[in-house]
């Protein structure tokens, strides 16, 4: 790296508890403590390459238990493959374990793949329903994506949503799911199911249906920094917590990076279980893998696109194969050696990702990568990957940089192979790069500027020396980024495409509180908001603001009642931790008087 990357900001978002969807680094989002990753903890099987090694719980049925075992299983080749914590022997494939909130999945991935348009589901702001803390605030609404990562077991109700139980029983045996799956009654938390029966209905979510419901999923992941430090954000799942033979039992049910489904449990609840056991999970990760997690062809498939214009500040003389013939124009194949003007050469293994064309001014190379793949060959070209979590901060640094910078053409983002930008290798991807960017799949810093540099360090600037540094001292990537970026936070990719930014908004917002203060200092409660709210357009529904993430969406601003209405967005954030916040008479009263001042 010879300059630094550049990046502008973007959005936002429960266990089955609590509602956390990212984890924040500062004022931002509120202090979270420090993750380590900690020592291999012994115990376990060796696991198969590529797969990330969970812990399951596996009881016989009609055995009672003193506590839960932790344990592990999930699907090779359709072969169930277990590992049970301190123990070498494989738990049997037929014990049984209750869904518990796993059923949710289910009802997700049929919704989506009909692709039926359910309403949303708003929470009565009298008397609160069995199970609604998990959805929304008394009067508030959630939406399916947010249902599934918050586990609101009223919106997947069967009744609600009017599901028929032919038509499931159709769809689910066109999938050639198990059994149980196809019968609507059986989406009960109690209902039990072998180990197995339960993966393989994972196993056969439809494609489309699998890749969202990750997407969904994300905030999960990013709930508890123990475990996203231990285990990366490529494995997704949906958290349970049941009672077994009157035990607490919790775990979860998802998939990993390449699609493998698995199921965990242990004794305690989801989120107990899994923050007591990431370390033993992390070091059954680094003592049986040898191969990074790759996303399946469906999930590579359904990734952003990057266009890369290689070598702009470098133009090239001459494009040879590797018997010495110019190379042609059109897809390259091979090795070819780059002669630049500057008279230096580069031999390079190109593959049909990379276009040579023919111009007038010379030849010129450009690629097309999926998003992933583009972010592994920057960790190649601006660190060097085999620093592991140093690599692992730099992939976020450099996924976030492209998605809030590259310009969108034709559904592709654009970007040059620049040190004004990012450096970006021309060569496949190291398996260790590939790794730093699966282990950080689809995670990005939101909620201002990021930019890195190979050696000095500043506020909201990452030092790629320091953070080897910090890596080699066996801190994990997400502490190096939350000192590398105190102000921003960790969020999933859809935070950073999915806001149509209102920057004049935000500019307004920022000029009136000067001439507010007065006014808004006399009011119990007020908190002025640092510079990092952000405004974007909501293309529909009713406008909100995101606390957490200090997020305003709104339908426009530019008329007295919209304006009326950024202003009262804001209230909320400037009052979020007072009762004043809440009292809407009060928000709209001041917002009012503020617009009309």
């Amino acid at each position: 790296m010879t300059a630094p990357g550049r990046l502008a900001s973007a959005p936002r978002g429960g266990t089955e508890s609590d509602r956390e969807t990212r984890i924040g680094f500062g004022p931002l989002a509120g202090a979270s403590p420090p993750g380590r990753l900690g020592r291999p903890v012994p115990g376990g099987t060796k696991v198969l390459a590529r797969h990330v090694p969970w812990v399951m719980l596996l009881l016989c049925a009609g055995t009672a238990m003193a506590a839960p075992a932790t344990r592990l299983a999930w699907l090779h080749d359709g072969t169930l493959q277990s590992a049970q914590r301190g123990s070498e022997t494989p738990a049997p494939a037929d014990a049984r374990v209750p869904l518990g909130s796993v059923w949710k999945l289910f009802v997700y991935g049929y919704l989506h793949s009909r692709a039926l348009q359910e309403p949303v589901y708003r929470c009565d702001a009298v008397q609160r329903q069995h199970d609604e803390e998990y959805c929304c605030d008394p009067g508030g609404s959630v939406g399916r994506d947010q249902a599934l990562a918050r586990s609101c077991g009223p919106y997947f109700d069967p009744k609600r949503l009017g599901l028929s139980a032919g038509d499931w029983a159709g769809f689910w045996r066109g999938q050639q799911a198990p059994a149980w799956v196809q019968s609507l009654p059986a989406l009960q938390p109690g209902t039990q199911v072998t180990v197995a029966e339960l993966l393989q209905a994972l196993q056969h979510m439809p494609d489309d249906a699998r890749i969202a419901a990750r997407e969904a999923l994300l905030p999960v992941t990013l709930r508890d920094e123990e475990v996203l430090g231990a285990l990366g954000s490529g494995p997704r799942f949906k958290s349970w917590s049941w009672r077994i033979e009157s035990e607490r039992a919790g775990g979860a049910a998802g998939w990993l990076a390449d699609g493998t489904p698995f199921w965990f449990g242990a004794g305690g609840t989801s989120r107990s279980a899994l923050h007591a056991h990431a370390r033993w999970i992390a070091s059954q990760l680094q003592a049986g893998r040898t191969l990074p997690p790759m996303p399946d062809a469906a999930a590579v498939a359904a990734q952003p696109c990057v266009e890369v214009a290689f070598f702009q500040r470098y133009p090239l003389r001459s494009v040879r194969r590797a018997n010495g013939s110019e190379a042609p124009a059109g897809p390259m194949r091979g090795r070819h050696t780059l002669q630049f003007d500057s008279g230096s050469a580069l031999a390079i293994d190109a593959v049909p990702a990379l276009q040579l064309a023919r111009t007038p001014a010379g030849p010129v190379i450009e690629g097309r990568f999926a998003l992933e793949d583009y972010v592994a060959r920057v960790v190649d070209r601006e660190g060097r990957a085999p620093e592991a979590a140093a690599a692992r901060a730099l992939a976020v640094a450099a996924r976030s940089y492209v998605l809030q910078n590259a310009a969108e053409e034709q559904g592709c983002r654009r970007i040059a192979d620049s040190s004004q930008a990012q450096r970006v290798s021309p060569n496949l991807p190291s398996e260790a790069a590939r790794a730093a960017a699966a282990f950080t799949d689809g995670l990005v810093l939101i909620g201002g500027p990021v930019r890195y540099h190979s050696t000095e360090a500043s506020p909201g600037v990452m030092s790629w020396q320091a953070a080897v540094e910090k890596s080699r001292q066996g801190l994990g990537f997400e502490t190096i980024l939350r000192q590398s970026y105190p102000r921003l936070a960790l969020a999933g990719l859809q935070s950073a495409v999915d806001c149509e930014a209102l920057p004049e908004a935000a500019q307004w917002l920022l000029q009136r509180q000067a001439r507010w203060r007065g006014t808004l200092r006399a009011q119990p409660g007020y908190e002025p908001v640092a510079e990092g709210v952000q405004v974007c357009r909501l293309p529909m529904g009713t406008p909100h603001s995101d606390q957490r993430r200090l997020v305003i969406r709104v339908r426009e601003w530019l008329s007295r009642e919209g304006r009326v209405t950024l202003v009262h967005e804001y209230l909320h954030l400037a009052f979020r931790n007072h009762p004043n916040g809440r009292d809407e008479a009060f928000i709209e009263q001041l917002a009012q008087r503020l617009v009309d001042s």
